[in-house]
């Protein structure tokens, strides 16, 4: 299993960093466990406790990538200060927990099967690799689009007004590029007209179906979409 951020995705490198540096703060020693996975590691992190000696630690097999680790957007942690990694009867996770979440992290604390103490994901994604393998069926095509990531934060797109231009710039100088990423559109007729046609695509494609409620598009999952289909990869 891979200890190396770096083969991550670029927001989340960014993140797990902050973490580490917003946790010594709190006097809080992080060190970085698993982050990326292979289809191979995760299906022996799989058979553990089924068809291998130890616990179940994970009800996702490496074969249908059902793993965040898988898609390089998740990282687990652990403390480093002598008192056992993985120890938290001094609610020492629970506190890293809240740091990560202000962050912008998804916590697997919160998380009820099964609760995930030492684990980080981004969550525009959601908390399952569903809608990853529905828009890039694999790793491979996902990450492709890493290299568009910092280009993102500042681009200024010619359809967009003024003021939103503004707010971009000002999100990614204060390394909040998903600050709005709880606005939902559940209507293609809601999407904003820069991202109304890549929508529209994606529907007639059928990729993007929504739930019962709607579309339930977030704002930040919209623009890398646009980001995406610009790059000619729903063509």
């Amino acid at each position: 299993m891979s200890r190396d951020i770096t083969m991550c995705h670029p927001e989340l490198q960014e993140k797990a960093n902050k973490l580490i540096a917003e946790c010594k703060k709190k006097g809080l020693i992080v060190r970085l466990g698993e982050c990326f996975r292979s289809v191979t590691e995760q299906n022996t992190l799989y058979a553990q406790g089924r068809t291998a000696p130890g616990n179940v630690v994970t009800n996702a097999k490496g074969s249908t990538y059902s793993s965040m680790h898988q898609w390089g957007i998740a990282f687990d942690v652990m403390r480093s200060d002598g008192r056992g990694a993985y120890y938290n009867g001094d609610g020492w996770f629970n506190r890293v927990g809240k740091i990560g979440k202000s962050l912008g992290l998804e916590w697997g604390g919160d998380w009820t099967s099964p609760v995930d103490l030492p684990h980080f994901q981004l969550p525009q994604w959601g908390s399952t690799p569903a809608r990853l393998k529905q828009l890039y069926g694999n790793f491979d095509n996902f990450k492709k689009t890493w290299s568009s990531y910092k280009a993102a934060e500042i681009k200024e797109e010619k359809d967009m007004t003024e003021g939103e231009v503004r707010k971009i710039a000002e999100q990614a100088a204060n390394d909040m590029i998903y600050k709005y990423s709880d606005k939902i559109y559940n209507k293609a007729e809601e999407v904003p007209a820069w991202g109304r046609d890549t929508v529209n695509k994606l529907i007639d494609k059928g990729v993007l179906k929504g739930t019962d409620k709607g579309l339930d598009l977030s704002y930040t999952l919209l623009r890398l979409l646009v980001i995406n289909d610009r790059a000619g990869l729903y063509d």
